[in-house]
């Protein structure tokens, strides 16, 4: 778990990102969606916060391919090695504070994300991530309202996931 953490590290935009393991904050475009079939602008019920967890495989490819659902946030994507973005799936919840969802993640992982605190203008999570039972991300994140948040690294079919995590409300 040491190891996992110690790679974790915050990209800006213009920052700098390590091939194995990375997280970044974003605003999405504006009119721009980060999912297809869920939306990432929706609005929570009062006291709640809409989070979208979007699962991606970024891997090298012959030719660079990005998932037209990625178009918001491909400009972060210029930092990584990868050339072909694909999304695997999309999950939605909606909670109040102290509320956690857990997420299913390809390759036998699961994501916890719990309500920490809400401002007007920021929402911050607890994110965790287990393999089996075990513990290997355990870290708060801090998301600007409409904003997403980018954690990367686990490995995976010969690339890595990306997991944008995005809060509404």
């Amino acid at each position: 778990m040491k190891k996992l953490m110690g790679l974790i590290a915050l990209l800006a935009t213009v920052g700098f990102i390590a091939p194995d393991q990375a997280v970044a904050q974003s605003r999405p475009a504006p009119g721009a969606q980060a999912g297809a079939k869920a939306n990432p602008k929706a609005k929570a019920p009062l006291g709640k916060v809409a989070v979208q967890v979007m699962v991606v495989l970024a891997k090298d490819a012959p030719a660079r391919r990005v998932d037209p659902k990625l178009k918001a946030m491909e400009v972060h994507f210029g930092h990584l090695r990868y050339n072909d973005y694909t999304v695997l799936g999309t999950n939605n919840a909606q909670l109040a504070k102290g509320a956690k969802a857990s997420f299913d993640v390809e390759g036998g992982r699961r994501l916890d994300i719990t309500v920490v605190e809400r401002t007007e203008k920021n929402v911050r999570m607890r994110v965790q991530m287990f393999k089996a039972d075990k513990k290997v991300v355990d870290t708060v994140i801090l998301i600007e309202r409409g904003g997403t948040f980018i954690l990367a690294g686990p490995q995976y079919q010969g690339g890595i996931l990306l997991l944008p995590i995005t809060a509404n409300y």
